[in-house]
Protein backbone atom coordinates (compact mmCIF):
# COMPACT_ATOMS: atom_id res chain seq x y z
CA UNK A 1 0.00 0.00 0.00
CA UNK A 2 1.18 3.49 -0.83
CA UNK A 3 2.31 5.38 1.73
CA UNK A 4 2.44 9.71 2.07
CA UNK A 5 4.66 11.77 4.01
CA UNK A 6 2.48 15.38 4.25
CA UNK A 7 4.62 17.77 4.72
CA UNK A 8 2.36 21.35 4.70
CA UNK A 9 5.91 23.82 5.67
CA UNK A 10 5.71 27.17 5.54
CA UNK A 11 2.99 30.38 5.06
CA UNK A 12 0.09 29.31 3.34
CA UNK A 13 1.45 26.10 2.86
CA UNK A 14 -0.80 24.44 5.60
CA UNK A 15 -3.95 25.97 4.31
CA UNK A 16 -3.38 24.93 0.66
CA UNK A 17 -2.81 21.56 1.78
CA UNK A 18 -6.18 21.12 4.03
CA UNK A 19 -8.23 20.08 1.22
CA UNK A 20 -6.11 17.85 -0.72
CA UNK A 21 -5.20 16.08 2.59
CA UNK A 22 -8.74 15.52 3.30
CA UNK A 23 -9.38 13.90 0.32
CA UNK A 24 -6.05 11.72 1.21
CA UNK A 25 -7.35 10.61 4.53
CA UNK A 26 -10.60 9.95 2.95
CA UNK A 27 -8.99 7.01 0.86
CA UNK A 28 -6.87 6.22 4.04
CA UNK A 29 -10.24 5.64 5.55
CA UNK A 30 -11.12 3.20 2.74
CA UNK A 31 -8.00 1.46 3.11
CA UNK A 32 -6.26 2.65 -0.42
CA UNK A 33 -3.73 4.53 0.57
CA UNK A 34 -1.31 5.49 4.29
CA UNK A 35 -0.82 8.96 5.33
CA UNK A 36 2.09 10.10 7.28
CA UNK A 37 2.57 13.15 9.09
CA UNK A 38 1.93 16.02 9.13
CA UNK A 39 6.25 16.82 9.53
CA UNK A 40 7.77 19.94 10.29
CA UNK A 41 9.88 21.38 7.69
CA UNK A 42 11.84 24.81 6.52
CA UNK A 43 11.70 27.82 7.78
CA UNK A 44 8.50 27.51 10.65
CA UNK A 45 10.90 23.93 11.52
CA UNK A 46 13.59 25.72 11.76
CA UNK A 47 12.05 28.45 14.18
CA UNK A 48 10.30 25.40 16.02
CA UNK A 49 13.19 22.73 16.51
CA UNK A 50 16.27 24.53 14.93
CA UNK A 51 16.57 23.15 11.61
CA UNK A 52 15.08 23.10 8.46
CA UNK A 53 14.80 19.21 7.81
CA UNK A 54 15.02 17.71 11.08
CA UNK A 55 16.00 14.21 11.43
CA UNK A 56 12.36 12.95 12.00
CA UNK A 57 10.90 14.32 9.47
CA UNK A 58 13.90 13.25 6.99
CA UNK A 59 13.22 9.53 8.34
CA UNK A 60 9.54 9.22 7.62
CA UNK A 61 10.18 10.63 3.69
CA UNK A 62 12.29 7.66 3.14
CA UNK A 63 9.50 5.18 5.14
CA UNK A 64 6.79 6.74 2.49
CA UNK A 65 6.87 6.34 -0.83
CA UNK A 66 5.69 9.73 -1.87
CA UNK A 67 6.02 13.59 -0.26
CA UNK A 68 3.02 16.12 -0.59
CA UNK A 69 4.92 19.55 0.36
CA UNK A 70 3.21 23.10 0.82
CA UNK A 71 5.29 25.33 0.39
CA UNK A 72 9.56 26.80 1.60
CA UNK A 73 9.28 30.66 2.60
CA UNK A 74 9.72 32.76 4.79
CA UNK A 75 8.89 32.69 8.53
CA UNK A 76 8.55 35.36 11.13
CA UNK A 77 11.20 35.77 13.57
CA UNK A 78 13.43 34.14 10.70
CA UNK A 79 15.80 36.10 8.90
CA UNK A 80 16.87 35.25 5.41
CA UNK A 81 20.42 35.04 6.73
CA UNK A 82 19.83 32.65 9.57
CA UNK A 83 17.95 30.04 7.18
CA UNK A 84 17.81 29.89 3.63
CA UNK A 85 13.76 29.09 2.28
CA UNK A 86 15.18 26.54 -0.27
CA UNK A 87 17.45 24.45 1.57
CA UNK A 88 14.97 21.56 2.88
CA UNK A 89 13.72 21.48 -0.73
CA UNK A 90 17.18 21.57 -2.32
CA UNK A 91 18.01 18.62 0.39
CA UNK A 92 15.01 16.23 -0.47
CA UNK A 93 15.99 16.65 -3.96
CA UNK A 94 19.71 15.34 -3.66
CA UNK A 95 18.83 12.98 -1.33
CA UNK A 96 16.36 10.92 -2.86
CA UNK A 97 17.63 11.97 -6.39
CA UNK A 98 14.59 13.99 -7.66
CA UNK A 99 16.29 14.83 -11.26
CA UNK A 100 13.70 15.11 -12.93
CA UNK A 101 10.91 17.76 -12.39
CA UNK A 102 7.15 17.46 -14.43
CA UNK A 103 4.74 20.27 -14.50
CA UNK A 104 1.16 20.73 -15.89
CA UNK A 105 -0.56 24.29 -15.89
CA UNK A 106 -4.12 23.42 -16.75
CA UNK A 107 -6.70 26.24 -18.09
CA UNK A 108 -10.27 26.04 -18.10
CA UNK A 109 -11.32 24.93 -21.65
CA UNK A 110 -7.80 24.29 -22.78
CA UNK A 111 -5.84 21.83 -23.28
CA UNK A 112 -3.18 21.61 -20.43
CA UNK A 113 0.70 22.12 -20.94
CA UNK A 114 3.26 19.68 -19.32
CA UNK A 115 6.61 21.31 -18.83
CA UNK A 116 9.60 18.37 -18.43
CA UNK A 117 12.88 19.65 -17.20
CA UNK A 118 15.93 18.45 -15.19
CA UNK A 119 16.18 19.63 -10.99
CA UNK A 120 19.93 18.22 -11.02
CA UNK A 121 22.46 18.42 -13.50
CA UNK A 122 22.43 21.83 -15.62
CA UNK A 123 22.41 24.83 -14.03
CA UNK A 124 20.70 23.23 -11.02
CA UNK A 125 24.61 21.62 -10.87
CA UNK A 126 26.19 20.40 -6.90
CA UNK A 127 27.77 22.55 -5.05
CA UNK A 128 31.22 22.69 -6.39
CA UNK A 129 29.78 23.77 -9.57
CA UNK A 130 29.15 27.39 -8.00
CA UNK A 131 31.64 29.88 -7.49
CA UNK A 132 30.96 32.37 -5.09
CA UNK A 133 32.73 36.29 -5.18
CA UNK A 134 33.58 38.14 -2.12
CA UNK A 135 32.40 41.11 -3.58
CA UNK A 136 35.69 41.94 -5.43
CA UNK A 137 36.47 38.75 -7.37
CA UNK A 138 33.92 37.53 -10.25
CA UNK A 139 31.26 35.02 -9.57
CA UNK A 140 30.55 31.86 -11.59
CA UNK A 141 28.51 29.27 -12.10
CA UNK A 142 29.01 26.05 -14.60
CA UNK A 143 26.18 24.42 -16.59
CA UNK A 144 27.03 20.96 -17.48
CA UNK A 145 24.74 18.10 -18.50
CA UNK A 146 25.58 15.02 -20.30
CA UNK A 147 24.12 12.74 -23.30
CA UNK A 148 22.52 10.35 -20.86
CA UNK A 149 20.92 12.94 -18.43
CA UNK A 150 19.18 14.30 -21.72
CA UNK A 151 18.09 11.35 -23.12
CA UNK A 152 16.52 10.83 -20.01
CA UNK A 153 14.12 13.42 -19.91
CA UNK A 154 13.74 13.20 -23.69
CA UNK A 155 12.37 9.49 -23.06
CA UNK A 156 10.19 10.75 -20.21
CA UNK A 157 8.81 13.49 -22.29
CA UNK A 158 7.80 10.99 -25.27
CA UNK A 159 6.36 8.97 -22.70
CA UNK A 160 4.22 11.86 -21.80
CA UNK A 161 2.85 12.29 -25.75
CA UNK A 162 2.49 9.01 -26.04
CA UNK A 163 -0.02 8.68 -22.96
CA UNK A 164 -1.77 11.42 -24.32
CA UNK A 165 -0.70 14.42 -22.28
CA UNK A 166 0.51 16.45 -25.41
CA UNK A 167 -0.01 16.28 -28.96
CA UNK A 168 3.75 16.62 -30.04
CA UNK A 169 6.96 17.39 -28.40
CA UNK A 170 8.48 21.07 -28.15
CA UNK A 171 11.76 21.22 -27.12
CA UNK A 172 13.10 24.33 -26.29
CA UNK A 173 16.66 25.34 -25.89
CA UNK A 174 19.56 28.32 -26.67
CA UNK A 175 21.22 26.72 -29.10
CA UNK A 176 22.71 29.86 -30.62
CA UNK A 177 24.43 30.31 -27.17
CA UNK A 178 25.27 27.30 -25.28
CA UNK A 179 26.91 24.16 -26.23
CA UNK A 180 24.43 22.94 -23.74
CA UNK A 181 21.72 23.51 -25.76
CA UNK A 182 23.09 22.39 -28.89
CA UNK A 183 23.46 18.61 -27.06
CA UNK A 184 20.10 18.99 -26.23
CA UNK A 185 18.95 19.67 -29.61
CA UNK A 186 21.26 16.67 -31.25
CA UNK A 187 19.62 14.24 -28.47
CA UNK A 188 16.50 14.88 -28.14
CA UNK A 189 16.12 14.95 -31.81
CA UNK A 190 17.38 11.43 -31.96
CA UNK A 191 15.00 10.43 -29.19
CA UNK A 192 12.00 11.57 -30.50
CA UNK A 193 12.46 10.40 -34.19
CA UNK A 194 13.56 7.08 -32.74
CA UNK A 195 10.04 7.24 -30.78
CA UNK A 196 8.14 8.41 -33.61
CA UNK A 197 6.89 11.50 -31.56
CA UNK A 198 6.73 14.63 -33.43
CA UNK A 199 8.66 17.75 -32.02
CA UNK A 200 9.36 21.00 -33.03
CA UNK A 201 12.56 22.87 -31.47
CA UNK A 202 12.99 26.49 -31.04
CA UNK A 203 14.82 28.68 -28.37
CA UNK A 204 13.91 30.01 -25.09
CA UNK A 205 13.03 33.58 -25.55
CA UNK A 206 10.25 32.26 -28.85
CA UNK A 207 8.70 30.29 -27.04
CA UNK A 208 8.25 32.78 -24.29
CA UNK A 209 6.68 34.68 -26.71
CA UNK A 210 4.58 32.05 -28.14
CA UNK A 211 3.16 31.72 -24.41
CA UNK A 212 2.68 34.93 -23.55
CA UNK A 213 0.83 35.77 -27.05
CA UNK A 214 -1.21 32.44 -25.82
CA UNK A 215 0.11 30.40 -29.08
CA UNK A 216 1.22 27.21 -27.23
CA UNK A 217 -1.01 24.74 -25.52
CA UNK A 218 -1.86 20.55 -25.75
CA UNK A 219 1.58 20.03 -25.69
CA UNK A 220 4.88 18.51 -23.73
CA UNK A 221 7.59 21.12 -23.51
CA UNK A 222 11.25 19.76 -23.09
CA UNK A 223 13.61 22.06 -21.08
CA UNK A 224 16.74 22.75 -19.53
CA UNK A 225 15.88 23.27 -15.94
CA UNK A 226 16.10 27.16 -15.35
CA UNK A 227 14.62 27.61 -18.34
CA UNK A 228 11.29 25.35 -18.03
CA UNK A 229 11.88 27.27 -14.31
CA UNK A 230 11.02 30.54 -15.87
CA UNK A 231 8.54 29.10 -18.65
CA UNK A 232 5.98 27.26 -15.85
CA UNK A 233 5.60 30.59 -14.47
CA UNK A 234 4.97 32.18 -17.33
CA UNK A 235 2.56 29.74 -18.71
CA UNK A 236 0.78 29.36 -15.54
CA UNK A 237 0.13 33.63 -15.13
CA UNK A 238 -0.93 33.62 -18.76
CA UNK A 239 -3.89 30.95 -17.45
CA UNK A 240 -4.55 33.36 -15.04
CA UNK A 241 -3.02 32.09 -11.83
CA UNK A 242 0.15 30.79 -10.08
CA UNK A 243 -1.98 28.21 -8.68
CA UNK A 244 -3.07 26.80 -11.71
CA UNK A 245 0.30 25.11 -11.79
CA UNK A 246 1.23 21.98 -9.92
CA UNK A 247 4.81 20.71 -9.53
CA UNK A 248 6.41 16.79 -9.78
CA UNK A 249 10.01 16.32 -8.52
CA UNK A 250 10.99 12.74 -9.36
CA UNK A 251 13.31 9.81 -9.73
CA UNK A 252 11.93 7.30 -12.36
CA UNK A 253 14.38 4.82 -11.50
CA UNK A 254 14.73 2.96 -8.19
CA UNK A 255 14.65 4.45 -5.08
CA UNK A 256 17.74 6.21 -3.69
CA UNK A 257 17.29 6.05 -0.22
CA UNK A 258 14.25 3.93 1.69
CA UNK A 259 10.96 4.07 -0.21
CA UNK A 260 10.54 7.40 -1.51
CA UNK A 261 10.63 8.29 -5.39
CA UNK A 262 8.83 11.92 -5.73
CA UNK A 263 8.07 15.17 -4.39
CA UNK A 264 4.82 16.83 -5.09
CA UNK A 265 4.31 20.42 -4.98
CA UNK A 266 2.40 23.23 -5.81
CA UNK A 267 4.84 25.33 -7.55
CA UNK A 268 4.00 28.95 -6.15
CA UNK A 269 5.87 29.77 -2.85
CA UNK A 270 4.59 30.58 0.70
CA UNK A 271 3.22 34.05 -0.21
CA UNK A 272 3.73 35.40 3.42
CA UNK A 273 1.30 38.19 2.78
CA UNK A 274 -1.96 35.62 2.09
CA UNK A 275 -0.90 33.32 5.17
CA UNK A 276 -3.86 32.87 7.78
CA UNK A 277 -6.28 34.96 5.59
CA UNK A 278 -7.50 31.70 4.20
CA UNK A 279 -7.29 32.90 0.75
CA UNK A 280 -5.11 31.12 -1.27
CA UNK A 281 -6.33 29.39 -3.86
CA UNK A 282 -5.59 25.37 -3.38
CA UNK A 283 -5.72 24.20 -7.36
CA UNK A 284 -2.21 23.80 -7.22
CA UNK A 285 -2.05 21.70 -4.15
CA UNK A 286 -4.62 19.46 -5.76
CA UNK A 287 -2.90 19.12 -8.96
CA UNK A 288 0.01 18.12 -7.35
CA UNK A 289 -1.76 15.50 -5.39
CA UNK A 290 -3.30 14.15 -8.41
CA UNK A 291 -0.23 13.86 -9.95
CA UNK A 292 1.28 11.70 -7.13
CA UNK A 293 -1.56 9.39 -7.08
CA UNK A 294 -1.75 9.34 -10.48
CA UNK A 295 2.43 8.64 -10.77
CA UNK A 296 1.67 5.26 -9.11
CA UNK A 297 -0.09 2.25 -11.29
CA UNK A 298 -2.38 1.28 -8.01
CA UNK A 299 -3.33 5.08 -7.46
CA UNK A 300 -3.49 6.33 -10.98
CA UNK A 301 -7.24 6.09 -11.38
CA UNK A 302 -7.71 7.91 -7.37
CA UNK A 303 -5.66 10.82 -9.01
CA UNK A 304 -7.85 10.65 -12.69
CA UNK A 305 -10.45 11.53 -10.37
CA UNK A 306 -9.13 14.44 -7.95
CA UNK A 307 -7.79 15.62 -11.49
CA UNK A 308 -11.42 15.83 -12.79
CA UNK A 309 -12.94 17.29 -9.98
CA UNK A 310 -10.92 19.84 -9.84
CA UNK A 311 -11.39 20.55 -13.39
CA UNK A 312 -15.29 20.86 -12.72
CA UNK A 313 -14.65 23.55 -10.05
CA UNK A 314 -12.42 25.26 -12.04
CA UNK A 315 -14.83 25.15 -14.88
CA UNK A 316 -18.09 25.93 -13.08
CA UNK A 317 -17.12 27.35 -10.01
CA UNK A 318 -16.70 28.56 -7.56
CA UNK A 319 -13.92 30.90 -7.40
CA UNK A 320 -10.91 32.04 -5.32
CA UNK A 321 -10.07 35.87 -5.85
CA UNK A 322 -7.66 35.11 -8.46
CA UNK A 323 -9.86 33.76 -10.60
CA UNK A 324 -13.64 34.97 -9.73
CA UNK A 325 -12.93 38.60 -11.56
CA UNK A 326 -16.01 41.15 -10.83
CA UNK A 327 -17.61 38.01 -9.35
CA UNK A 328 -18.08 36.31 -5.82
CA UNK A 329 -14.82 35.28 -4.49
CA UNK A 330 -14.36 32.09 -2.11
CA UNK A 331 -12.06 31.33 0.22
CA UNK A 332 -9.67 28.22 0.08
CA UNK A 333 -12.25 26.20 2.17
CA UNK A 334 -14.99 26.49 0.50
CA UNK A 335 -12.85 26.05 -3.26
CA UNK A 336 -11.97 22.66 -1.18
CA UNK A 337 -14.79 21.67 0.20
CA UNK A 338 -16.24 22.19 -3.71
CA UNK A 339 -13.12 19.83 -5.24
CA UNK A 340 -13.47 17.45 -1.89
CA UNK A 341 -17.52 16.73 -2.86
CA UNK A 342 -16.99 16.19 -6.20
CA UNK A 343 -14.10 13.76 -5.84
CA UNK A 344 -16.33 11.98 -3.47
CA UNK A 345 -18.63 11.49 -6.36
CA UNK A 346 -16.28 10.03 -8.52
CA UNK A 347 -14.69 7.92 -5.78
CA UNK A 348 -16.81 4.65 -6.73
CA UNK A 349 -16.28 4.57 -10.87
CA UNK A 350 -12.50 5.11 -9.73
CA UNK A 351 -12.35 2.16 -7.63
CA UNK A 352 -14.17 0.15 -9.25
CA UNK A 353 -17.31 0.41 -6.98
CA UNK A 354 -14.91 -1.30 -4.45
CA UNK A 355 -14.91 -0.14 -0.92
CA UNK A 356 -12.48 -1.69 1.07
CA UNK A 357 -13.73 -0.12 4.77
Amino acid sequence: MRRIAVLPGDGIGPEVLGGPVALLDELARRGLIELNGPWPVGASAFASEGDGLPGKTMAACEESDAILFGAAGEHPGVPPDAYRPEQALLLLREHFDLRVSIRQVVRAGRRPITIVRNLLGGAYGVAATRHESDGVAPAADELVLTRSQVEELAEIACDLVQQGQGSSLLSVDKANLFATSRLWRRVTGKVAHRRGVPVRHTYVDRCAFEIAHDDVEGVVILTEGIFGDILSDLAAGRAGSIALCGSASVNPGPPAHGRCVGLFEPVHGSAPRHAGTRRANPAGAYLATAAMLEWFPDTAAYGGAARSALAAVLRDGPFTYDLAGDGVAVGTDEFSAAVNARFLGRLPEATGGQDAS
